[in-house]
């Protein structure tokens, strides 16, 4: 897959499964809203992402369910018995060079190692399924658990910045970019 078809709707609605040790990421469906909207309406989970309002209502998340945007959005469950415990996805920048990387958890699954596991998985299929130059990340200045994921998984600082989010307003952001050929080295010396 090039660039040029990664576009968005080469990432809507499909049925591929990415699977780890303990997760297993999958398209929404509609039973997801209901732990969707659980989850989300945590003010501690809404305001260290960027799009996520709050209150965060049942009926938010069953338009969010039915309508995930131009993005590869995953359900991430437990691989056990498929609970869900987050949601996490790819978004193609607008110069088809890159992919921006997203995930948020509910605050039980916290402190887990479920953001890595995904992260590190969905950046594998990023540079797999494509010839992208570069997966893209950013958290929070005050999120150390979210920073530490991006490190873990051989993001590197680029930039801090200011960004408009939904329930927060303006925030501190730092942005974060993992390039092809450090996570092709990384894969090559086993981490």
């Amino acid at each position: 897959m090039t660039s040029e078809e990664l576009a968005p709707s080469a990432f809507v609605n499909d049925d591929r499964r990415l699977r780890t040790t303990r997760l297993s990421m999958r398209r929404l469906r509609p039973d997801d809203a209901e732990p969707i909207a659980r989850q989300a309406n945590d003010p501690g989970v809404a305001q260290m992402t960027a799009r996520i309002p709050h209150p965060y209502r049942l009926a938010d998340a069953r338009a969010f369910v039915a309508d995930p945007g131009d993005e590869f959005i995953r359900a991430i469950g437990l691989a056990a018995d498929d609970r869900l415990v987050g949601v996490a996805g790819l978004r193609p920048r607008n110069d088809g060079t890159a992919v921006v990387l997203g995930y948020w958890f509910g605050r039980e699954h916290w402190g887990k190692g479920y953001a890595t596991e995904a992260a590190q998985a969905l950046v594998d299929f990023a540079f797999v399924a494509s010839d992208i130059d570069c997966v893209c990340a950013s958290c929070r200045v005050i999120n150390a658990a979210s920073r530490r994921v991006l490190e873990k998984c051989g993001f590197q600082l680029r930039r801090t910045g200011i960004l408009d989010t939904v329930s927060a307003g303006r925030v501190s952001v730092e942005e974060y970019h993992l390039d092809r050929g450090t996570w092709t080295a990384l894969k090559a010396w086993g981490k």
